[in-house]
């Protein structure tokens, strides 16, 4: 794998959306092209279609029956991976996920050289939030690099 093409784990610079007072916040940082010149919401759309059918039922299945986020259609021009666009700028797209147990979003940034998604959950029954984030928060942890990895290494569409 390409140095460029590595994805990990950075501070979390983003300030969180409006309202969104988190329980818990992370960041990861992959390398962009120069020549690159998706939108964020491209990279988001790219990451996440790119996974393998497996995998991306396993985290579909994750989304909705484990963290309980209440996901719209796949292939929705208003959702990316069933989380709702908050807000979609060439730059930066927002994504939020809301769930009985616990709300998310995710903050895609495009930056000179690298892209940033910044990931920010907030407990809204706290003891059953903090279970299941604790419980669930590794798996995103250690697959959030792979899917920055299949983002920035999709092709560039013509």
């Amino acid at each position: 794998m390409a140095e460029r093409e590595r994805a990990h784990q950075v501070e979390v610079t983003e300030a969180p959306p409006a309202a969104v007072s988190p329980d818990y916040a992370d960041a990861f940082a992959v390398a962009r092209r120069p020549e690159d010149r998706r939108s964020a919401e491209r990279w988001a759309r790219d990451g996440f279609e790119g996974l393998p059918v497996v995998t991306r039922e396993a985290g579909l299945f994750a989304h909705r029956r484990l963290l309980g986020f209440r996901l719209g259609p796949w292939g929705s021009p208003d959702h990316v991976f069933g989380w709702r666009i908050a807000r979609s700028e060439p730059e930066v797209l927002h994504l939020e996920a809301r769930g009985r147990w616990l709300s998310a979003h995710m903050v895609w940034r495009l930056h000179e050289a690298r892209l940033v998604m910044s990931t920010f959950a907030r407990y809204e029954m706290p003891r059953t939030g903090w279970t299941v984030w604790t419980t669930l928060g590794g798996i995103h942890r250690a697959s959030t690099p792979y899917l920055l990895r299949l983002a920035a290494t999709a092709p560039e569409e013509a």
